[in-house]
């Protein structure tokens, strides 16, 4: 048995027999050009994958063969004839950087595939693609693929905190990445970098972008002692090398999170004010020293004057000040500074402030700045509308920040597809160019792209609940192309996973399918509420447990009604957007009922368009969350005997601690809308609290 499961790299022997010939007869030949380390990744992951796939072990050639029936070639058009003669090289020069082609051809009467690109990387995202066809048992007699990157920059953000390996959000043990053993390497390392580039994911930002110890107690006393700042120390950066070394095989750039008070944490400096000319050379050498070391080191990432975090307002100036100060040190070395747009305390309506703050300064950034928007206005809550940022800089590099990890979507215990979150922000119309400028088409310039918030960590299955993996997957997935339907990635990641079996697919598919929206009923009630969790002192139980009573300045509930009044009457918010989507939000009438209590403070008694009051559907939304959970937990189980033992066990206590917990949410949350109402559920379900 492997130390740590495969996920959606099991390469399993394929079952259709005429299809195992026509896989055996172009793969168990192949030829990587030999000439980069991206390529000797290639090599070792067709050692990995082919004897699995094909159930015998294939050749790799030091050279293209000349007398075998068939075989496969990965390489450029410059790196062998065969591929020069076979693809015209204006269809691989047009290739975005990343992009990839695989065809079958005929060359010298053997039947062939070849894999190509114009960047080595793209030869990386082009193997793991035609390794992803060959597992879920796709015909390859005919191929002819193209496909490129829709966004430059498909990033990972660890919140990962070193030395003492805690992972902030993070519910799958402690972090994988052992700081204290570097530069030496684990293989774990490896396997992640092997699962990030199966996906298309080209970068990854190694520590937490919470830089000093949080506001909170931590419930482990390191955290409180350590301050990440430290890896900018000298003594430290030579750590970053192996881990280059080793992402740089399989085209991933390394980035770190750093603090604005950089240069006087770690330097000699008593200011880290961004026009001082001190402060902006510490800045410059400490980035030569960085690329000195790692040449293709990506840049920084920063979280500034939010939550306790130094920025720029220590010193009376702006977000462009502080971003720019920090930009001109990496831009002679192609670094990049990713600015987050998480700010927020001067505004009583938290949703207000981040496009108050940026939006002005739209085209004033550097060059090399990406300003880094979460993808709502508040806080990663199981259903935000779109961030009003999003259209409201044409003039700036933008990134979009998503949550892998299940922060407020049940941890570690709840299955919950975030996927079909994501698309419908992707697709969500901002307006921004007239009609039909979605989200997802508003960050595809060089230096624009998408970061997902990591989900992995120690445990055996990476992720601590083995359906979670499915998150990570989509999420790269759908950054390379955020046009594919949420069913195609989701199909794709079960039957990588688990089994081709249909009734499976089928089964997996629908637990994901429904997942969101049954969390978004049994957690908040829906109708556009959020904020229902624990806020304990306990840092690492935030979230966890229901305690409605503690934010009702996000949600809004009193005894004349529930929900927050984001009108221009309001907090405002609603005329961040463009028409006619605000005047859609901005009325009762029209505002879409997924939004209505986040944009409406509405009487408890006010009718529903089908004649349900706001509170009765609080109710029933409540009672549906947890039955549904239970309909997908008896899915799951229909399942047994069908999928291995372990992942199958794991899965169903999962759901039945699932329920226990939706139970309880649904119990707090039911009480607490009918104390404050003072109007009993209808069906007489609801229970005092």
């Amino acid at each position: 048995m492997n130390q740590y499961d495969d996920c959606w790299l099991r390469y399993e022997r394929v079952a259709d027999d005429d299809r195992l010939a026509s896989y055996r007869r172009r793969c168990r030949h192949a030829y990587v050009a030999e000439k980069s380390p991206e390529c000797g990744a290639i090599r070792d992951e067709l050692r990995r994958a082919l004897p699995g796939l094909l159930a015998e072990k294939p050749h790799l050639w030091q050279h293209p063969p000349t007398t075998v029936d068939g075989f496969l070639a990965v390489g450029t058009p410059d790196d062998m004839a065969m591929i020069a003669e076979s693809v015209p090289g204006d269809d691989v020069a047009d290739l975005e950087d990343g992009g990839f082609l695989v065809r079958s051809v005929t060359w010298n009467g053997a039947d062939c595939l070849v894999v190509t690109a114009s960047t080595d990387r793209g030869l990386v995202y082009g193997t793991f693609h035609l390794l992803r066809l060959l597992s879920v048992g796709e015909p390859i007699d005919d191929l002819d693929v193209r496909e490129e990157p829709a966004y430059a920059n498909r990033l990972l953000n660890q919140w990962d905190t070193p030395f003492h390996r805690s992972v902030e959000r993070g519910y799958a043990g402690e972090s994988i990445f052992d700081w204290e053993r570097l530069p030496d390497l684990r293989s774990r390392y490896e396997d992640y970098a092997r699962l990030l580039a199966s996906v298309g994911i080209n970068g990854i930002v190694l520590n937490n972008v919470n830089t000093t110890k949080p506001p909170r107690a931590s419930a482990n006393a390191a955290f409180d002692a350590f301050e990440g700042w430290q890896l900018l120390e000298s003594r430290r950066l030579e750590d970053l090398t192996g881990l280059a070394s080793l992402f740089r095989r399989y085209g991933i750039r390394p980035y770190l999170s750093v603090n604005f008070a950089s240069p006087m944490l770690v330097g000699d400096l008593d200011t880290a004010d961004p026009l001082e000319d001190d402060v902006q050379e510490w800045w410059r050498e400490k980035a030569d020293e960085i690329y000195d070391l790692v040449p293709d080191f990506g840049g920084f990432l920063v979280k500034a004057d939010s939550e306790g975090q130094a920025g720029p307002y220590d010193y009376d100036r702006d977000h462009v000040d502080g971003a720019n100060a920090i930009a001109q040190a990496v831009v002679p070395h192609g670094g990049r500074v990713w600015w987050r747009a998480f700010v927020y305390g001067s505004h009583e309506d938290r949703a207000v402030q981040a496009h108050d703050t940026f939006e002005p300064l739209d085209g004033e950034f550097a060059d090399n700045v990406t300003v880094q928007i979460k993808n709502g206005p508040v806080d990663f809550q199981p259903r935000e509308p779109a961030s009003t940022l999003f259209g409201a800089m044409p003039k700036t590099d933008l990134g979009l920040e998503l949550q892998i990890t299940q922060e407020y979507t049940g941890q570690g215990v709840h299955a919950t597809s975030h996927l079909p979150m994501w698309k419908e922000v992707l697709e969500f119309d901002t307006r921004a160019d007239g009609e039909g400028t979605p989200v997802s088409s508003l960050f595809r310039g060089d230096g624009e792209g998408v970061v997902g918030v990591g989900n992995v960590g120690e445990d055996y299955n990476w992720t601590g609940h083995y359906l979670s993996q499915s998150n990570l997957y989509a999420f790269g997935r759908a950054a390379w192309d955020p046009d594919r339907s949420a069913e195609a990635i989701t199909r794709e990641w079960v039957r990588q996973t688990f089994d081709d079996d249909e009734d499976i697919v089928d089964t997996v598919t629908e637990i994901l399918h429904d997942s969101w929206e049954a969390c978004i009923d049994y957690e908040t009630g829906g109708l556009g509420l959020m904020h229902m969790m624990h806020n304990g002192e306990e840092y690492l139980e935030n979230h966890y447990y229901p305690s409605p009573a503690e934010w009702p300045g996000y949600h809004g509930a009193s005894e004349d009604g529930i929900g927050v009044d984001r009108t221009e009457s309001g907090s405002g918010y609603v005329t961040q957007y463009r028409e006619p989507v605000a005047e859609r939000y901005g009325s009762v009438e029209t505002c879409p009922e997924k939004f209505l209590l986040f944009f409406h403070h509405l009487p408890w008694d006010h009718e529903l368009e089908d004649g349900t009051t706001v509170v009765q559907r609080l109710y029933d939304n409540c009672f549906a969350g947890v039955e549904e959970v239970e309909r997908l937990r008896e899915r799951w189980r229909s399942l047994e005997g069908r999928v291995d033992e372990r992942r199958y066990r794991h899965v169903a206590e999962r759901f039945d601690e699932q329920v226990a917990q939706a139970e309880r949410w649904r119990d707090v949350l039911t009480a607490y809308f009918r104390e404050h109402s003072g109007i009993p559920d209808e069906r007489g379900r609801a229970r005092d609290g």
